[in-house]
Order: structure tokens, then sequence, then C-alpha cells
């Protein structure tokens, strides 16, 4: 027969035990701070950074103004690497010459923002946005903390909005919002929502939709869908848009002189 002693010591032994489980579990559930999350999502996208030097893509960029009741859509091949940014190559193009020119604006703008210099001014970083948390919500099929964004400077490349960060790998999967600054005086400041796709690993571009309302304009809408990505890892060499022109740009759907 065990003696009383004995029972009580291994019943002791089994409250640590559920005692340790019990803080290990409570500590994984505790949700972290709007500065943590920021950190994590600066950490997440420094790892991206390091890891994808290269990469290539297809996208469909399409322009809609409503007043005039005109479209035009171009489709481009666009190959990244890190020092020199976003290149692209016109497969077709269709529509308004009008739009067509600010679609080729717009590829310009994307190309300058890829740069080194100029990539970190609109990343979502605590030297850019003041950041807090609003509460959790399923994203992209995940469970993602959403952070309200409050620019530090006025930008046109930083967004007034929120973002969704996914709980597990604190990568953005969603922004939502304005842009912070007027694009100019015709345009003003677009409202836009950009939606991510998990790619082997990494969350890039999956679609974006931008809508403005001038005066002059009346509503104009963007949409950019992305798709047929192919990363490159190791830095290996990828087929490069030959483009050193201004705005980057290659159109393959016109003849050359």
């Amino acid at each position: 027969m065990r003696s009383p002693v004995s029972l009580g010591s291994r019943g002791f032994g089994h409250a640590i035990v559920i005692c340790v489980l019990i803080r290990a579990v409570t500590a994984d559930s505790v949700t972290p701070s709007s500065d943590e999350i920021l950190a994590r999502v600066e950490s997440e996208n420094n790892r991206r950074h390091v890891l994808l030097k290269e990469y290539s893509g297809s996208r469909q960029y399409t322009l809609q103004n409503r007043r005039f009741g005109k479209q035009a859509a171009v489709a481009v091949l666009m190959n990244y690497r890190q020092v020199e940014g976003n290149r692209y190559t016109v497969l077709t193009r269709s529509g308004s010459d009008q739009l067509n020119g600010i679609i080729d604006k717009v590829m310009a703008s994307e190309a300058g923002a890829s740069l080194p210099p100029e990539r970190v001014r609109h990343q979502i970083t605590s030297a850019n946005y003041r950041v807090r948390l609003v509460g959790t919500e399923v994203a992209a099929g995940r469970s993602c903390y959403v952070l309200e964004l409050a620019p530090r400077i006025k930008n046109r490349y930083l967004i007034v909005g929120k973002a969704w960060v996914d709980a597990g790998t604190f990568a953005v999967v969603r922004i939502e919002g304005q842009f912070a600054a007027s694009i100019s005086m015709l345009v003003g400041a677009p409202r836009i929502s950009e939606d991510f796709i998990e790619v082997e690993g990494f969350w890039l571009p999956g679609h974006v939709r931008s809508v403005t309302n001038s005066f002059l304009l009346g509503p104009t809408e963007l949409e950019i869908r992305f798709s047929n990505y192919q990363l490159d890892r190791d830095s290996a060499s990828l087929p490069l848009a030959d483009a050193r022109g201004s705005g980057q740009s290659r159109d393959a759907s016109r003849s050359e002189p």
C-alpha cells in the first residue's frame, strides 16, 4: 500500500506540470503590441529582401473612365532585380491612347519607386508609419492582426488606412486606404486596395484596385492583376527587358524603327 506522502508528492508534481503548460499556452496566446507587430513586419520584409533578389511575373493593367466611356488595357512582363528595380516589356495594348499614356506613367512611377533609394520610402516601417492595433480578422484565409496606418509624413506612396498582417508569418496580406498626398491636382489622392498572394513562401502583390473621382475626369478606376510569378532565390540570370529608357519599359507590341 502506497503511503499518503508518495501520493501527495505525485499529485504535487502533476500540479506543477499543469501550471507550466497553462503558462506556456497563455504566453503563446498573448497578443503582441502594435509596435511589436510592426517590428515583426519589418523583419519579414527584410527577410524577403535578402532572399528574393530577382523575380519576374505578368501584369495586366486596365484603366476605365466612366464619364467619357473610355478604357485601355496593357499586358506586360515585369522583371525585378534588387539593384535595378522593375523593368517592363509591354506585350499588348489596346483602347484609348490617352489612357494608355496614363498607364505608361503608372509603370514609370512604379519603376522609380522600386529602386533602392525610393523603395524604403513606401514600405510599412516605423520610420514611415505610426500604427495602432484595431482588432483581428481573417484575410486571404489567414488569421490576421489589423493595423491602422498613419503616415508620419505626407508622401504619395504612403497610405492612410489599414494593413492586415498574417499572425503566423507577420507578412502583410492586404492593404486598404487612401494615398496620404495628392498625385496631381487633376487626380487627387486615390483610394486603393491591394491583396497579396503567397508564392513559394513569399507574399507578393496579387491584385490592386485604385479609384479616383476628380472634378474634371470623374470616376476613374485602375485595376492591376498579377500572375505567373517566377522566383529566383539564388540570383541566377532572369530574362530582362532590354529597356534603358525613361520609365524603364520597352513596348514589344509596337514595331520598332
